[in-house]
C-alpha cells in the first residue's frame, strides 16, 4: 500500500470533505476520490459515508483513522533512520574551554566511528551556544547545568569540576594553594559576557563578601581572556580543564578557587533523538568524557563524574 494514500485519508477524515482536502493537497477532486476508492478497494472495506454535505467515517474508517497516524509516524522514523545509517549530519556545540582536553579527540574519533556522518562543530562561550540551541541549530551541546532545562532539549549531567583563577606569571599564583573567593576583590577581572553561569557565580561570591568587583573587560572566548592575562596583567576565572594544555599555561600562573565549581550537562535536541547519528554522537561524548576528565584533567581528584 502506498503510504501517501493513508496521508490523504487522514486529511479527508479530518476535514470531512473531499473537495476541501483536495484543495489543501493540491489535487483535483476527482483524483483524490480515485485515491480513496483505491484505498477502500485494497482494504476491502468502505471507509466513508458520502453525503451532500461531505463525508463521515464508517466504523472501518474510524478504526483506520485511529491506527493510521502511529503507522505513518513509524514509517517516517524508519525512513529517517535508514537515511541516517547511510549518511547524515550531526551538529554539536562544545565549550571553548574543552578545546584541548576534549574537542580534538571527539572530532577525530567521530570521523573514524561515524564515516557516513558529516560533523558540524560549534565552539564558543555558553551564551553563544545557548543561542544556537534556541534556534535549533545543534543536535547535541555541552553547557553548564541549568536547573530549568531549555525547552525541546533533554539534559543529562556529565561532571562537576573546580575553577581556577588565572593571572600573569608575575602574580605567582600557585597550583597547590586554594584561594578563597575574597582574593578576587579588586583584581582587574576579564569575564565572559552575560548571560554566563560562571560569571554569575563570581559576581555572587563578591557580593556576598561585600568585596569590590573590578571588571575591566568582557571577552567572548577563553583565548582572548588568556591573552589579556599574559599581556595586560588581567585575571580570569576559568573551568580548570581550560588549562589542560601546557602551551596554554605559558606566561601564566594559576590557583584553584574555593567554593566555585562548574557542572557540565549534555543537552540533546529531542526532535532528533530518533537519529542514529545523534545517538552515536551522544554515546561518544559520554564515553570520551568518562575517559578523559579522570585521566587528563588539571585537578583530576577534584572532578566529580555523573556518567
Amino acid at each position: 500500500m502506498d503510504y501517501h494514500l493513508l496521508e490523504y485519508f487522514l486529511r479527508v477524515a479530518e476535514r470531512g470533505s473531499i473537495n476541501r482536502s483536495a484543495q489543501e493537497l493540491h489535487l483535483s477532486q476527482s483524483a483524490l476520490s480515485r485515491h480513496m476508492a483505491t484505498l477502500e478497494h485494497s482494504l476491502g472495506a468502505s471507509l466513508f459515508h458520502r453525503t451532500r454535505g461531505g463525508v463521515t467515517l464508517t466504523e472501518a474508517g474510524e478504526l483506520l483513522a485511529q491506527r493510521a497516524g502511529p503507522i505513518l509516524r513509524q514509517l517516517t522514523l524508519l525512513k529517517e533512520q535508514v537515511g541516517d545509517k547511510a549518511a547524515g549530519q550531526l551538529a554539536v556545540g562544545l565549550p571553548a574551554s574543552w578545546h584541548h582536553i576534549f574537542t580534538a579527540d571527539f572530532i577525530t574519533q567521530g570521523i573514524n566511528d561515524m564515516p557516513g556522518v558529516k560533523l558540524r562543530i560549534f565552539e564558543g562561550a555558553s551564551n553563544a551556544l545557548s543561542d544556537h540551541m534556541s534556534a535549533g541549530l545543534v543536535d547535541l551541546a555541552v553547557l553548564p547545568f541549568k536547573s530549568a532545562s531549555m525547552s525541546s532539549y533533554a539534559q543529562t549531567k556529565l561532571l562537576r569540576e573546580p575553577t581556577v583563577l588565572v593571572g600573569p606569571e608575575s602574580a605567582c599564583l600557585k597550583p597547590d594553594e586554594i584561594l578563597d573567593t575574597s582574593r578576587l576583590a579588586g583584581l582587574p577581572l576579564v569575564l565572559v559576557n552575560r548571560p554566563n553561569g560562571l560569571r554569575m557565580q563570581v559576581e555572587n561570591a563578591l557580593a556576598r563578601s561585600e568585596s569590590r568587583f573590578n571588571l575591566i573587560a568582557e571577552a567572548d572566548t577563553v583565548a582572548i581572556g588568556l591573552v589579556m592575562a599574559r599581556r595586560a596583567g588581567a585575571y580570569i576565572v576559568l573551568p580548570a580543564c581550560a588549562l589542560f594544555d601546557q602551551e596554554v599555561c605559558k606566561g601564566l600562573s594559576w590557583s584553584p578557587l574555593k567554593g566555585i565549581y562548574l557542572t557540565w550537562s549534555l543537552y540533546v535536541n529531542e526532535a532528533r533523538t530518533h537519529s542514529l547519528a545523534v545517538r552515536e554522537g551522544r554515546r561518544l561524548i559520554v564515553e570520551l568524557v568518562s575517559q578523559h576528565f579522570r585521566q587528563r584533567h588539571l585537578l583530576p581528584d577534584d572532578v566529580q563524574m555523573f556518567v
